[in-house]
This record gives C-alpha cells, sequence and structure tokens, in this order.
C-alpha cells in the first residue's frame, strides 16, 4: 500500500504540474468558453441569413402579402410588378432577395430572386404566403381562410421522465454535451496513460521501477491517475459551463431548452441526481475500463512509434459506444441500444444516455454497472498479467503466442 501512496502521489504531482496538462486542460476550458458563447452570438446571423426581402407586386396583391410576410421575415419595400429585378436592385433596397408575385387562374405565382439561392427562406415565403394562394383560389374572405387554418395543436407527454417539450428537448440536449465531454476525456486521457507508460518502458525507466515496486501497483497507479486527472478536468469543465449558462438567459423552462447548460437546465427536471450520479458512476468505470487496456497493451511496447498503430485498433470500442450514445438520445428503445447498454466498453456511453432521456427500469442499471465492475476486474487481471511480463520485455514485440503463454501463467 505504501508503495501504491508513493507511486500514485509522485506521479500525480508530477502530472499536475506538467506543462502539456496546464495547457489542455486551459484550451479545454476555452472550448468549453467557445462551445456556450459562438452559439448565442452567431444564432442571430445564422437564424436572419437570407430574410431581408424586396416585394415585387402590383399595388393590391402587395398590401395583402406585405403583413403576412412582415410575420417572419424583414420587408425593405416594395416595388410596382414591372420593376426589373437585377442585383443593383437589391443592394439599393438593402435587401438579400426579391419576392415576385402575381396573380394567375389558380391562385398566385411566387418567384423568389436571390443573392445568395443556398440561403433563401423559401419555406418561410410558401407558408406566409399560404393564405393569399387559398383565398386567390377560393375566393374566401380573409377571416374565413384564418378560421379554417388556425389548427390548435398541443403535444401533451405520456412520459413520467418529463412533462413538456422544453424539458424532452432540455435533457437531450445536456445529454449530447455530456456524451461528447465523457468520450472526449476518456479517450484523451486514456491515451495519455498509454504514452506515459511506454514511454517509461522506452526509456528504462520501467525497469528501476518494477525491481523495488510490483508492475501491477505501478500499473494501477497509473490508471488512477489519469482518472483522477480526468476528473480534475470534468469538475472544471463542467463548471465553466454552469458558470457561463447561469448568466445566459432567463431562469424557467424556455432557459433550460434553449441553454441545457445553464443552471436552470441543470437544476430543473431536465438532470436529476440519479442522471448525475450515473454520468459521474459510468464515466469512472469506462475509464478505469479503457485506459487499463490501454495501460496494459502498452507495457508490451518496445518503441514510442508503435503507439498509434497499437492504440488505433483500441479506439474503435470507444467510437462504437460513442455513436449508439448519440443514437440513444433520439431512439432510446431501440432494441440495438438496449442491448449494448449492457455491454462492457460500450454501455458506459450508451446506458447513461439512456437514463437521461427516458425512464431505464432500476434493474437494468444495476445490471448494467455489476456487468461492468466484473468487466473492470477481468480487464485490470489481463492488464496486470501483461504488464508483470511486459514491462521486461524488449527487443522485438511479442507474437500473439508468447501473449497467450503469459495469460496463461500462473504468475
Amino acid at each position: 500500500m505504501n508503495d501504491f501512496i508513493t507511486v500514485y502521489s509522485g506521479d500525480l504531482m508530477r502530472r499536475i504540474k506538467s506543462r502539456p496538462f496546464i495547457i489542455g486542460l486551459v484550451l479545454g476550458t476555452l472550448a468549453i468558453v467557445a462551445l456556450i458563447k459562438l452559439p448565442t452570438m452567431l444564432a442571430p446571423t445564422i437564424v436572419n441569413q437570407g430574410t431581408k426581402i424586396l416585394i415585387v407586386a402590383d399595388a393590391r396583391i402587395a398590401a395583402q402579402a406585405r403583413p403576412m410576410l412582415a410575420k417572419t421575415l424583414t420587408v425593405k419595400g416594395v416595388v410596382p410588378a414591372a420593376t426589373t429585378i437585377n442585383r443593383a436592385l437589391l443592394k439599393r433596397f438593402d435587401a438579400d432577395s426579391a419576392v415576385s408575385i402575381t396573380e394567375v387562374k389558380t391562385g398566385i405565382r411566387v418567384t423568389i430572386f436571390a443573392k445568395n439561392p443556398t440561403s433563401v427562406p423559401s419555406g418561410r415565403v410558401r407558408t406566409a404566403l399560404l393564405p393569399l394562394q387559398v383565398q386567390h383560389s377560393t375566393h374566401l374572405t380573409s377571416a374565413q381562410i384564418a378560421a379554417a387554418l388556425n389548427a390548435n395543436v398541443e403535444v401533451r407527454s405520456l412520459s413520467t421522465k418529463f412533462h413538456s417539450v422544453h424539458q424532452a428537448e432540455a435533457a437531450q440536449g445536456l445529454a449530447m454535451t455530456l456524451v461528447v465531454l465523457l468520450y472526449l476525456l476518456v479517450m484523451v486521457n486514456s491515451q495519455v496513460v498509454m504514452s506515459a507508460v511506454a514511454e517509461e518502458k522506452t526509456s528504462r525507466i520501467a525497469e528501476l521501477l518494477v525491481a523495488s515496486v510490483d508492475p501491477m501497483v505501478l500499473l494501477a497507479a497509473k490508471v488512477l491517475v489519469g482518472a483522477t486527472l480526468s476528473v480534475l478536468q470534468l469538475v472544471v469543465w463542467v463548471g465553466m459551463g454552469i458558470a457561463l449558462g447561469s448568466g445566459a438567459g432567463s431562469a424557467g423552462a424556455s432557459s433550460a431548452a434553449a441553454n441545457p447548460f445553464s443552471l436552470a437546465g441543470l437544476l430543473g427536471n431536465t438532470l436529476s441526481p440519479e442522471v448525475i450520479a450515473a454520468f459521474i458512476v459510468f464515466f469512472i468505470l469506462g475509464f478505469l475500463q479503457i485506459s487499463t487496456v490501454f495501460a496494459g497493451v502498452a507495457s508490451l511496447i518496445n518503441r514510442t512509434e508503435d503507439l498509434g498503430s497499437v492504440s488505433g485498433p483500441m479506439i474503435i470500442p470507444m467510437l462504437v459506444g460513442y455513436f449508439i450514445g448519440i443514437l440513444a438520445i433520439n431512439a432510446p428503445s431501440l432494441p440495438a441500444v438496449i442491448v449494448t447498454s449492457f455491454v462492457p466498453l460500450l454501455s458506459p456511453f450508451v446506458m447513461f444516455a439512456r437514463m437521461a432521456v427516458t425512464q431505464v427500469p432500476p434493474w437494468q442499471i444495476g445490471t448494467s454497472i455489476a456487468l461492468n465492475v466484473l468487466a473492470l476486474w477481468g480487464i485490470a487481471w489481463f492488464a496486470g498479467k501483461l504488464s508483470r511480463v511486459g514491462m521486461m520485455l524488449y527487443g522485438r514485440p511479442p507474437k500473439l503466442g508468447q501473449v497467450w503463454e503469459i495469460l496463461r501463467s500462473p504468475s
């Protein structure tokens, strides 16, 4: 136990004070700031792109169409139907496009002349002018058309987890953010653990360490140092997200939906204590599983150049778990999603995503945690066997037969 504490504390202090960790923590914090602030800053520009229009129509049609279009678009002016439409005309009115409206036998014909066709809000124009099309094709009054098109639509949730659309949308947004954060933390820090083990092996520092410390104790200390640093990064990044999100928007369900990382989104019905606990538990289990595998395999490497070729295939389970976790946010009841939420290495991503957006039976949560704990024990045994022999194995990398013999050996 004393050996573990010595190795753990020494490696932890060295890693915390290291320049790469400090730079990574700062850059990660800046990335969180950008993720939260940039959408708010860019949203008005993106939403309003192409919305400044010029109406080209006869006076009677223009008088009917202008209030309809002005509800969702910015009408910069009205010109007669005979006006020549070109870029100079749009520039004179500071418009993005010109909406030409003419009357035909079947109703109205609308033609949009735009500077940039990809930014034309044709859907908004079509929806706004629908009453005008109905009026000209059926000759009904404006009041009759308004009554006919006024369909009352109400969404009621049958879920016991969320009672409104705002809560469900906020939960999905927050779950997406946390799944991405989970993936990044696990992937980056697991590879850091792998690099640290490989560096000690290739520099022959490991020879000195294993002379006085059990290789399994050394491996456990390395993995737990990585877990500690991951939790530290998580606390800093999530804390920054909460601090920035809490100052944006007003409190309440609408604010939580617009910015689920806000304090309103976290403390409302969006994120229950069970989901917070699930994120922490599955984050720790997922990190320990994957980083232990990485560390055990790294003990067999004799050249740091081999890290990329070895770590590449081991990233595949994380990628699979990440993509299924994203799928689970929108379809938590799919059979494939339910099954993979019990599979170790995958379930840390999938089970958390399911819990964030829907009610998961307690027995499924307990079974998933138990399977992951058992898998962690097996992975630790596997990595420990590799590390015990691999740390002293130099020269050519071992063949599969040698690895099998290492696993079969009693010591």
